[in-house]
């Protein structure tokens, strides 16, 4: 358990705040951090420094915040469940598009760059030396990586900008 943790559990227990306590012990840093995570950040808010910062602050501010947040808590585990539900809402929805290709087409293209990361420099590297001759390809490294470099930017996020851009464009 961190230091930060056992301040705040500490503060915690003093005050009486035992869902507070509770996640701290339970879910900080675990498995189940993002509710650990969403407590401390709620605390640091309150006390109004940074989370790195709270282990500088005086325990008696630390209690004040920590009192605050403890009638918070359900609220925050509630929006957590909420977006969580939304998200498996949303995964659910795009397995179940009508046909099969709206969600593959980002497994099968994760694999097909994987074999093609595989060709170009486990395979030809391995051929040329076993062949003692360089072997000639019809795509360019460069061209490869350009592919590869867009593929990746769409799939982790760069279509998603382009949406928010053309959304903001409409208004």
């Amino acid at each position: 358990m961190t230091a930060l943790a056992t301040i705040l559990i500490s503060a915690a227990v003093k005050v009486g705040a035992p869902l507070v306590k509770n996640i701290l012990q339970e879910h900080f840093g675990g498995a189940g951090s993002a509710v650990g995570g969403a407590v401390v950040d709620a605390i640091a808010k309150k006390v109004g420094v940074p989370v790195e910062d709270l282990e500088t602050v005086t325990p008696a501010v630390i209690e004040d915040a920590v009192t605050a947040v403890e009638p918070e808590v359900p609220q925050l585990i509630d929006a957590l469940v909420t977006a969580q539900i939304q998200g498996n809402k949303l995964m659910l929805a795009e397995m179940k598009k009508d046909s099969s290709f709206g969600w593959l087409w980002r497994p099968a293209g994760m694999w097909l760059m994987l074999g093609c990361i595989t060709f170009y420099v486990v395979l030809l590297p391995l051929l040329d030396a076993l062949l003692g001759t360089p072997l000639k390809l019809t795509v360019s490294f460069g061209e490869f990586t350009t592919v590869f470099v867009t593929y990746c930017s769409l799939y982790m996020g760069g279509n998603t900008a382009l949406r928010m851009l053309k959304r903001g464009d409409s208004k």
